[in-house]
């Protein structure tokens, strides 16, 4: 028995790391507030957790070794098979949106692929420094006007509460096409991006240089989903959702008027 429980001692940590290292971090602050400001996904087995009580009417119950290695192998697959159904999903969305890009790039430069990526990174970039410093005007001609009016709400509050989220050694990992929307008129066009990125991400008493929350050291790495709609100078960013306010991947589709 004592064997069994080593065991399960050893074994939970090597789990909890797995699990850590395939499910995307999700990152309190940076642009569009990270987190999550829409009252992320209902089922998506990440919300509310429900807690259970080992404990009966009856009192004291000894938890059982054998029946804990189940649950936690039971949770680890369950986990682990989530994770690679939702990366599958999304390889396939990747696959068919570049696809689709490249075939609309034949006969309308305005989806060139080249020049999307160009105009997804620097906006990437300037939206991020815009949060950071608080001053969205760095970046305004990056971002749609509903776009821009909500971050300067969410800024504007934050200075005065005398926050700063501090943003270092940003670095955009990836950034791949999951979803178009092609219609009669420029302005109507939409591509959904899968955004990966890392940083050093933390929120400080601008006052008093107090941390308020985040690591000053560590950087963290974060997955959204970024929606750019075209204007006359390119594509710019109008939304960011958070993994977990999408249950339904079939969000991302691809429509393309003939």
């Amino acid at each position: 028995m004592s064997r069994i429980k080593h065991f399960v001692k050893r074994a939970v940590p090597i789990i909890l790391l797995i699990l850590a290292i395939n499910i995307p971090s999700n990152a309190f602050a940076r642009a569009g507030g990270g987190g999550g400001s829409g009252g992320g996904g209902g089922g998506g087995g990440g919300g509310g957790s429900t807690s259970h009580h080992s404990g009966s009417a009856g009192g004291y119950r000894r938890s059982n070794p054998i029946a804990s290695i189940i649950n936690l192998g039971m949770f680890f697959c369950i986990s682990s098979a989530g994770v690679i159904v939702f990366k599958v999903q999304l390889s396939k969305k990747k696959m068919k949106s570049i696809s689709a890009i490249k075939g609309l790039s034949k006969s309308d430069y305005n989806w060139d692929y080249k020049k999307m990526k160009s105009d997804i990174e620097e906006a990437f970039y300037k939206i991020q420094d815009a949060w950071m410093e608080r001053d969205q005007d760095i970046a305004k001609e990056y971002m749609s006007e509903k776009l821009y009016a909500r971050h300067s709400s969410k800024t504007g509050w934050m200075k005065v509460r005398k926050e700063k989220n501090i943003l270092k050694n940003m670095k955009l990992l990836k950034a791949t096409p999951i979803a178009i929307k092609d219609k009669d008129g420029t302005e109507n066009d939409v591509v959904w991006i899968h955004i990966r990125a890392k940083a050093i991400d933390y929120l400080i008493n601008e006052e008093t240089g107090d941390l308020i929350e985040g690591n000053k050291f560590k950087s963290v790495p974060f997955e959204e989903y970024w929606k750019f709609i075209r204007n006359e100078r390119g594509w710019i960013l109008d939304e960011i959702r958070q993994l977990d306010e999408i249950d339904d991947l079939d969000f991302f589709d691809i429509n393309i008027e003939k």
